[in-house]
């Protein structure tokens, strides 16, 4: 299980064949113990394992146990063993049916040829029959079967119909999310109970129902939320403690006559933080799917030149003989899910100018007094979330919790970022960054304070040293949120003289694309603030340069956009002292061709979207220009 090197040299020996063939053995403990062995090379092995296993026909002697392990475990719902046999047998039926279900939500969740194969064997009534029995499996066991649940009915409509065929399963499950928990194995079956019953929704809620998914949404909130409860720094510090005395335990010489040694205080310890961070990790993406589900859309905004650009006659036909459409380009931004809430969709279309109390709407005030500061909590970095910035980098003390820790801050980030995405775009007149503005604003400073604490010293995303590349995955989320936090505050963000150079010099030094998009996108949305011409000025300026240095297609567009929105009217009070007298109009004329060959040489087969939102700049830089000469003779 621990040790990489002996795995990798058992491996290179067929070691997956050989535990294969003991998946018929005559001998029911041999079954039970290659189970294991199988099982937890899909922990540790990775997807070219899995792959393997998949290769070399591992399900199918695996989903051939299914029905004497049924057989057996109905008899043991049905009472005590009749023979010596069937009672020995019995005390290793829970680590086989953990076994095997563990096999087949591994294979299913990394391989897509191992999907459509369970999807063929009628699973659902095994894996229902834990979860309508929670009383009598034990916790570990109904976890693999939960786990199995989320992962079969995640957007996966072979199995969707199941449920559509059989609606009474959808009652153990519900009445899973209601149950009192004290245990951390216990939590993270609700928490994968309120996934299952997301995953089903639009089961649960038919499209053609006059109901909608805010019931749904206010039954599993509470429960989500509640699992954000926990102290991070805390169980940094357990976890540290811990790992230590059970890296010394293992300098041990090992007792060989006893390979099954029950796990140390210290590893139980542990085990049990992994499993709350995995359970906080769960929550965190889920909360975010009902964040994001909350955003009705960006509101359209009709620009004058935008109209021109319509009736301008300038339809070039690209190199592909397809004519290019014009138009302001209409981002929406990535993820966004066009299923919304009927309620936020209300609360959407009422009048932005009527001030509405919506603190006690019930979704609103558990994502703004309850996931709001949990969040903030969740994505604050602990002593023990990154490895040291050393070279060469010295092992980590919790090497798995470093790891679970990193990836509960990133989920937490972007779980933010789709709130502010939510608070911005679905409540009507942006209602929290209008009365709660103290803390959209601290939200902004603090996210400063991230970065800089997770670039420590120094992160060039997109090339991370060996062992750091959570760090720079952290950073592009926190610059994600600073862009949508910045549109949600219109551009009226608590700007620190470091905090633009800073900006800049992410530009500058990342290797990410993904980075630099949306380190222009937020630079873009702080110049359109009104009474900071040289705040303008600055950022208008590198957004000139950033074109005249070549910059990847990705970055070009968005800087493209930027400028659009920027400059978009002669009433700004910037525009006069900046976009004319800077002779921004003339800069942009003499960079057609250039983003124009840009844009062709995207091959529209392998990226559609860039290619499309390119030719729609394109088309759009020489409206652009044009409005921009007739809009002072007017």
């Amino acid at each position: 299980m621990h040790d990489a090197a002996t795995r990798r040299l058992m491996l290179s020996k067929n070691l997956i064949g050989a535990l294969i063939e003991r998946l018929t053995d005559s001998v029911h403990e041999v079954v039970v113990e290659a189970l294991g062995a199988l099982r937890n090379l899909t922990v540790v092995g990775g997807e070219e394992v899995i792959n393997e296993m998949y290769n070399k026909n591992v399900l199918t002697p695996v989903t051939a146990l299914i029905p004497n392990l049924g057989t057996m475990i109905d008899s043991m719902f049905s009472g005590p063993a009749t023979t010596s046999a069937e009672h020995e047998k019995r005390k290793t039926v829970w680590d086989w049916a953990d076994n095997v279900i563990s096999i087949i939500w591994a294979m299913s969740e990394n391989s897509e040829k191992a999907l459509k194969f369970v999807n063929k064997l009628n699973l659902i009534p095994f894996l229902m029959s834990f979860m309508s029995n929670v009383d009598k499996v034990p916790p570990k066991v109904i976890v693999a079967a939960a786990q199995c649940l989320y992962t079969l009915t995640d957007d996966n409509p072979d199995c969707r119909v199941v449920f559509v065929k059989n609606p009474e399963y959808i009652t153990p499950i519900m009445n899973i999310i209601t149950l009192s928990v004290n245990a951390e194995q216990e939590l993270l079956i609700k928490t994968l109970a309120c996934g299952i019953v997301i995953n089903l929704r639009s089961v649960i809620v038919p499209k053609d129902s006059e109901t909608d998914f805010s019931s749904i949404h206010s039954s599993i909130l509470p429960v989500l939320s509640g699992a954000l409860n926990y102290d991070l720094q805390k169980a940094s510090a357990e976890a540290a403690a811990a790992a230590q005395i059970a890296n010394a335990q293992k300098q041990q010489e090992p007792d060989l006559s006893k390979p099954n040694q029950p796990a140390t205080t210290e590893e139980q310890t542990l085990a049990a933080i992994e499993t709350r961070l995995q359970t906080l990790q769960l929550s965190l993406e889920l909360i975010a799917n009902i964040c994001t589900e909350s955003v009705e859309g960006v509101e359209e905004e009709e620009e004058e030149w935008k109209d021109e650009a319509i009736n301008d006659d300038d339809m070039d036909a690209d190199d592909d003989g397809e004519a290019e459409v014009d138009g302001f380009d209409e981002k929406k931004d990535d993820g966004m899910d066009e299923n919304t809430l009927r309620e936020m969709e209300q609360l959407a279309a009422a009048s932005s100018e009527t001030p509405m109390d919506l603190s006690g709407h019930p979704i609103i005030n558990i994502l703004t007094n309850v996931v709001f500061p949990a969040l903030i909590n969740l994505a604050t970095p602990t002593p023990l979330s990154f490895p040291p910035q050393e070279v060469p980098t010295p092992p980590t003390v919790a090497p798995l919790i470093t790891s679970q820790l990193a990836t509960t801050h990133l989920r937490a980030i972007e779980a933010l970022n789709n709130f502010l995405l939510t608070m911005a775009d679905a409540v009507p007149g942006k209602w929290w960054y209008k009365t709660r503005r103290s803390e959209a604003e601290q939200c902004w400073t603090w996210l400063f304070q991230q970065a800089g604490t997770v670039a420590g010293k120094g992160v060039k995303v997109g090339a991370e040293e060996k062992g750091q590349e959570m760090r720079g995955i952290v950073l592009d989320a926190i610059v994600g949120c600073l862009w949508t936090l910045a549109r949600g505050l219109d551009a009226n963000v608590p700007l620190d003289e470091s905090h633009i150079p800073a900006l800049m010099g992410t530009y500058s030094s990342t290797t990410s694309d993904s980075m630099r998009v949306k380190t222009i996108g937020c630079l873009s949305v702080i110049a359109r603030r009104q009474g900071a011409i040289e705040t303008n000025k600055v950022i208008g300026e590198f957004l000139i340069n950033l074109l005249k240095n070549n910059p990847s297609t990705e970055a070009c567009v968005e800087a493209l956009n930027g400028i659009y929105d920027i400059y978009a009217d002669a009433e700004f009070d910037y525009d006069l002292p900046v976009y004319v007298q800077g002779n921004f109009n003339q800069e942009l004329q003499g960079m057609v061709k250039m983003v124009r060959f840009k844009v062709r040489n995207v091959d529209r087969r392998k990226n559609k979207d860039l290619r499309d939102r390119g030719d729609e700049a394109v088309l759009n830089l020489t409206a652009f220009i044009k409005y921009k000469e007739k809009e002072r003779k007017k």
